[in-house]
C-alpha cells in the first residue's frame, strides 16, 4: 500500500473542492482518478451526482434522486438510500482504474466518495481495495461519520487526514 491521505468533512464541507485542487497541484501526468460532481437539471434542481474523471475531465451520469414512483431495473442500476447508483458507469470506472494502476506513469489515483454504499460491498469496494493493494499513493474522500467503518473494513490503519470544514481547508 502506498501512502493514503484522506480527505474528510460533513456533507457539503467542500471535500470534492479539496480534492480537485490537490489533484490540480501534483505534476501532470503523474495524478489520475475520479470525483463525484453534483449534477443539475437545466432548472437549477439537484438531481444526483456526475463521475468525472480527472486527468481527461470527462464525465458520465452516475447517481440519480430515486424517484418515488419509479423502481430501477436491477441489471442497470441499484438503490441506496434516496438515490439510484447506475451500474454501467461503475463498471466502466473499475475498468479504468484497473488501468490506471498498471500505468507506471501514475503515482497517485485519487476517488471520491467512499461511504456507506462500500461499506456494503458495493459501489466502488472492489476498486478500493484493488488501489490498496497496489503500491500507488492514495487521495480518498470520506465522510466524518464514515471515517472509522471504512478504515477499519479496508484495512487502512495509517493515513494522513486533511479535514475539511465549510470550504476552509485544515490539515492535520
Amino acid at each position: 500500500m502506498g501512502r493514503v491521505t484522506i480527505i474528510t468533512g460533513e456533507i457539503d464541507a467542500g471535500k470534492t473542492t479539496e480534492l480537485i485542487r490537490l489533484y490540480s497541484e501534483l505534476p501532470a501526468g503523474t495524478a489520475d482518478g475520479f470525483a463525484s460532481i453534483k449534477a443539475f437539471s437545466k432548472q437549477g434542481a439537484f438531481e444526483g451526482y456526475d463521475l468525472k474523471r480527472l486527468a481527461t475531465g470527462t464525465t458520465a451520469p452516475f447517481i440519480r434522486l430515486s424517484k418515488d414512483d419509479e423502481v430501477p431495473p436491477q441489471q442497470e442500476s441499484f438503490g441506496f438510500d434516496r438515490f439510484t447508483f447506475l451500474r454501467e458507469p461503475l463498471a466502466a470506472t473499475e475498468d479504468v482504474i484497473r488501468d490506471i494502476i498498471s500505468d507506471p506513469a501514475i503515482r497517485t489515483i485519487l476517488l471520491d466518495e467512499i461511504g456507506p454504499v462500500e461499506l456494503q460491498g458495493n459501489g466502488f469496494c472492489s476498486a478500493l481495495k484493488s488501489l490498496l493493494e497496489s503500491e500507488k499513493d492514495l487521495y480518498l474522500c470520506i465522510n466524518r461519520k464514515n471515517l472509522d467503518p471504512v478504515a477499519k473494513k479496508f484495512g487502512i490503519v495509517t493515513y494522513r487526514l486533511v479535514v475539511v470544514e465549510d470550504q476552509t481547508f485544515l490539515s492535520q
